[in-house]
């Protein structure tokens, strides 16, 4: 009987489970050449995973987003537009100087290309913990899709992604390509003492020393009738603020 029981086992066909690489590749297949190229050098399955989610979830803007190439930067840093940036910083820091004496604001300036965006994606931690969770979430969804994407599937799974909500909070980085540093549209500010930085911008730092020692609430104020709106605040971030440039105040897109 044990025989016979092993024999018709290996007789019935085997159960045919949704595979998350095919599905992958379906929601990633209308997406442009740049997203489809980065997701390439994403490493792992559930960082990728967590970047398509972002570049669904861009839609219609992933393009107007996408970070600037190398030459694209060098143009930007030799026009008006650059030198309206380096003069607007350059009031914020003289009028948190003037309310802070002996304090002083540092600010990276430097477009932050597509490549440092990948490593850091690639590296941190705190983005392959929540890429874990939602590879988890979505190893779960498949269990009650077709085994192969159709049309339909692909739809229903795109959707997913777009839906899923990391918990307890966001990802602390862009999707590589979609940071509003690779476009200098986002600037980061550290608070300096005799040259020393003393506020950083890290995590661990945010109570402690941004909220508890009131440099948040300090560089809020220096930033009021500027054109910096902020700080982020999913992730918590009190030293990122978003410039709009003057051709985005009168109308002019992008």
């Amino acid at each position: 009987m044990r025989v016979l029981l092993l024999l018709a086992s290996l007789a019935a066909p085997a159960l045919a489970f949704a595979s998350i690489d095919e599905y992958l590749l379906a929601v990633t297949h209308d997406l442009s050449p740049a997203a489809k190229d980065a997701v390439q050098h994403i490493d792992g399955q559930p960082r990728q995973l967590l970047a398509v989610r972002g570049y669904l979830r861009a839609g219609r803007q992933l393009q107007s987003r996408w970070s600037w190439s190398a030459e694209e930067i060098r143009a930007y840093e030799a026009g008006q537009e650059y030198r309206d940036l380096l003069s607007e910083i350059a009031t914020v820091r003289a009028r948190f100087e003037a309310a802070n004496p002996g304090y002083s604001l540092y600010a990276n300036t430097t477009a932050r290309s597509l490549d440092l965006q990948l490593q850091r994606w690639n590296s941190n931690k705190s983005v392959g913990v929540i890429a874990d969770r939602l590879h988890q979430a979505a190893v779960r969804e498949l269990t009650a899709y077709p085994a192969h994407p159709d049309a339909k599937a692909t739809l229903r799974f795109a959707d997913f992604l777009r839906a899923w909500r990391p918990v307890p909070s966001a990802a602390p980085l862009a999707a590589p390509g979609l940071s509003l540093h690779g476009r200098s549209r986002a600037i980061d500010f550290q608070i300096v003492q005799n040259g020393r930085i003393i506020a950083p911008t890290e995590v661990a730092k945010v109570r402690s020393v941004w909220e508890g020692q009131g440099w948040a609430t300090r560089l809020a104020a220096a930033m009021r009738d500027s054109r910096f709106a902020g700080p982020l605040q999913s992730p918590n971030e009190p030293w990122h603020y978003e410039y709009a440039p003057r051709a985005r105040a009168v109308g002019v897109k992008e």
